[in-house]
């Protein structure tokens, strides 16, 4: 016989549906780290990840700043989904940077492989099909950006061309 189900009850199953395993990685040199990785990923924390992404996609647009989408994608899935702590900074830029140099002494080291074989092939799936969402919106916004420039500049040609027959 199935029992009601309570808040309480919620929690405790997602709790333990999304909890963090301790793992062993090791490094070239043949050292060992402990490290706590949640192997299945939960929607709502992608959902994090990709607006944290797009916040950073903006930043770097805005300010002139190369934004390589997978590093920086890497950089919020070790963030996200693991208990390795990053060295926070008042600057943007400077934390941006940082985070990139950190994702690629990970990925140099071959920790990063190692990682990410502990997360969940379904939920890791999820986050490609939550990207590829986000490459469309983010395709049609450029589009839309790219189509009023256009719009712009065609009006303020026609303004010239005005003033000057006048």
């Amino acid at each position: 016989m199935s029992k009601k189900l309570k808040s309480n009850d919620i929690l405790n199953i997602a709790k333990k549906e999304f909890a963090y395993k301790q793992i062993i990685v090791k490094v070239a040199d043949g050292r060992e780290f402990e490290i706590q990785v949640q192997e299945k990923l939960n929607d709502t924390t992608i959902m994090e990840l990709i607006s944290d992404l797009v916040e950073r996609s903006d930043y770097c647009t805005k300010n002139n700043i190369e934004f390589n989408e997978v590093l920086h994608t890497y950089v919020l899935l070790i963030k996200y989904f693991t208990d390795i702590k990053f060295n926070t900074y008042k600057s943007i830029e400077k934390q941006l940077s940082y985070d990139i140099q950190v994702v690629n002494a990970i990925i140099d080291l071959g920790l990063f492989k190692q990682i990410i074989s502990h997360f969940d092939k379904e939920t890791m799936e999820k986050i490609q099909d939550s990207m590829e969402i986000y490459a469309k919106q983010l395709n049609q916004v450029s589009n839309n950006k790219l189509k009023e420039m256009l719009k712009n500049e065609y009006q303020a040609e026609v303004e010239i061309e005005n003033e000057e027959e006048l």
